[in-house]
């Protein structure tokens, strides 16, 4: 008995000792922590272009790179050893015309699926084209980032984020669009055949029979997890999420608590054709990737006011590229982390780090060189972690 009350007073003094550490570390609430992309390695290439890394295989050995100044597409090892270097834009029956839609992928350690206006384009990692999957109707897009993941590839599938189909019935903009048009385009890989997928959602402001809105604000950043499929809209500070085994159910809907988003807000009926200056000055989700079902990283930009974008317009005095510039100056946001409740403070950024280039995990987030403030004699990637500081 003895014992007993000895092995109990002990049970008793380690559970109040761990309680009393929790008691001492508080978890810190997202909306305080500071974070940061810390690099801790880089991929460097001998060679001289303006280089974003599209995909790494599987097995990390192997780094698909493409030269935005050319379209020139290069192959990689881990060392940076450059193993084939080509290009595929253009006239040519291997080759594909128009311009890319988005980053390629590795479909395996041996070949990549590259998504283009023309259709999908199967090559191995010496250019050898294995196969095009042709598109059945003409793309449209008033907006493309082609250095985006515009795609995912689930179960021999492919879901992306490609748009234009029935626009000859119902049109680019407007309100027949907004309840006709599919904003998804999804490519099963064994038939070759296309299918169309997902309309507004019921809780997107972009299915209202009331208001039109405008092609520019429907730019689409799609994400996903195992079991689910996310899409966000440029101009909407939401996530919706699907579920893979059934993209028709009414997806569930994350309202971002951006501190500020300006979003435009049309008064009537009628679509308006093209796009003024200032709405390339509105809140912008640039881009989304999903860490978990809850948890979020999210690349955005508030916006300007009408006032503020009126002053730069007079500070600029007609010239395009001061606009821009300085828009940029005051037009606020960056890489935050969102938890589907709260975000983050804006995430540091070493003033070496330039584009955003490859999410692998949160361990691994690749940046393309700053060029504006650093040059060099080759090409080099960071290799990232996310940190709390």
């Amino acid at each position: 008995m003895k014992n007993q009350l000895l092995l109990l007073a002990a049970l008793a003094a380690t559970i109040f000792s761990c309680q009393s550490k929790e008691s001492e570390t508080p978890t810190t609430p997202l909306s305080e922590q500071k974070l940061e992309f810390e690099i801790y390695d880089s991929l460097v290439v001998d060679y001289l272009g303006n280089l974003v890394l599209m995909d790494i295989s599987p097995n990390g050995n192997k780094f698909l790179l493409i030269d935005q100044n050319t379209d020139t597409i290069l192959v990689s090892n881990s060392e940076g050893t450059i193993l084939f270097k080509y290009k595929k834009e253009g006239e040519g029956p291997d080759n594909y015309s128009g311009s890319r839609w988005g980053n390629a992928r590795f479909l395996n350690e041996s070949d990549y699926l590259l998504p283009t206006f023309s259709g999908f384009f199967h090559f191995e990692l010496d250019g050898t084209l294995l196969k095009k999957y042709q598109l059945d109707f003409t793309p449209h897009a008033v907006l493309t980032i082609p250095n985006n993941d515009n795609f995912i590839l689930k179960d021999k599938k492919i879901y992306s984020n490609l748009s234009g189909r029935g626009v000859d019935e119902f049109g680019t903009s407007g309100l027949d669009y907004q309840k006709k048009a599919f904003q998804m385009e999804i490519l099963d890989l064994e038939t070759g055949k296309f299918a169309s997928a997902i309309r507004f959602p019921k809780s997107s402001k972009y299915s209202s029979t009331e208001k039109s809105y405008s092609d520019l604000e429907f730019y689409r950043s799609l994400t996903s997890t195992e079991d689910s499929l996310f899409l966000s809209f440029r101009n909407e500070p939401k996530i919706f999420g699907y579920s893979f085994s059934n993209l028709n159910i009414e997806p569930s809907s994350k309202p971002i608590p951006f501190p500020n988003f300006i979003q435009k807000e049309p008064t009537d009926k009628n679509p308006k054709e093209g796009f003024s200056l200032n709405d390339l000055f509105l809140g912008t989700i640039n881009q989304m990737i999903s860490i978990s079902d809850q948890v979020f990283l999210i690349d955005y930009l508030q916006g300007l006011t009408k006032d503020e974008f009126d002053d730069v317009l007079s500070r600029a005095g007609g010239d395009t590229k001061k606009i821009f510039e300085l828009a940029e100056e005051i037009n606020k946001g960056g890489w935050v982390l969102f938890d589907g409740k709260t975000i983050s403070l804006p995430i540091l950024k070493p003033e070496l780090l330039g584009s955003f280039n490859k999410f692998i995990s949160k361990e691994e987030i690749w940046f393309s060189l700053n060029f504006t403030e650093f040059e060099k004699d080759y090409s080099v990637m960071y290799k990232t972690k996310l940190i709390q500081k």
